[in-house]
């Protein structure tokens, strides 16, 4: 019962530090920036792109192996450029929804009920579960982000922005974590 309070609690807090990371102090929108011409290029994205989904320029056919002929002329039209990565959603939605705000506290709480399972099973200190539960973010972060920053080009502010609102939202989880789940003697 101890987990799974530590976990709401946990996810709760998480899930704060995220609003006032996002909201109030702006680093979500680190490395963010409005696309030029906007009305042009949605006007061509809503002709030419019918379905939701995530989209790389340039393109490969993934259905088959690449050919040689085709992997080098993929590989001249990449160092050409442009590259990009769309994640595209033709119909539109409600930003910040309830269903986004629900989906993001059920994954902070999840996240936190994973984190002190690794806890429970090390019977670990107060400073120990803190520690690690901020280790797990910066693991996370080094694992995901870094990866798109690396392969996606992800801007480099982002990705930093993304190392101190992981890193910071962990250590926050990590004191209750730790406090809730630290060894009882």
């Amino acid at each position: 019962m101890r987990l799974i309070i530590a976990a709401v609690l946990a996810g709760i807090v998480m899930f704060m530090w995220g609003a006032v990371s996002h909201m109030f102090l702006g680093i979500g929108d680190a490395g963010v920036t409005p696309i030029p011409n906007e009305a042009a290029v949605s006007a061509a994205m809503k002709t030419n792109i019918t379905e939701p989904g995530m989209y790389f320029m340039p393109g490969m056919d993934m259905s088959h192996r690449a050919t040689e002929e085709e992997y080098a002329a993929w590989t001249a039209k990449y160092k050409e450029g442009p590259t990009a990565l769309l994640i595209y959603n033709p119909a539109g939605e409600q930003p910040m929804s309830m269903k986004q705000f629900g989906v993001e506290l059920g994954s902070n709480i999840l996240a936190a009920l994973v984190v002190g399972m690794i806890l429970s099973l090390g019977a670990v200190s107060f400073s120990r579960g803190v520690t690690i539960s901020t280790l797990v973010g910066l693991a996370g972060w080094l694992s995901i982000n870094v990866s798109y920053w690396n392969w996606y080009r992800f801007p480099t502010n982002f990705v930093t922005a993304e190392l101190i609102d992981q890193v910071t939202g962990w250590l926050l989880a990590g004191f209750v974590l730790g406090f809730i789940l630290r060894r009882q003697r």
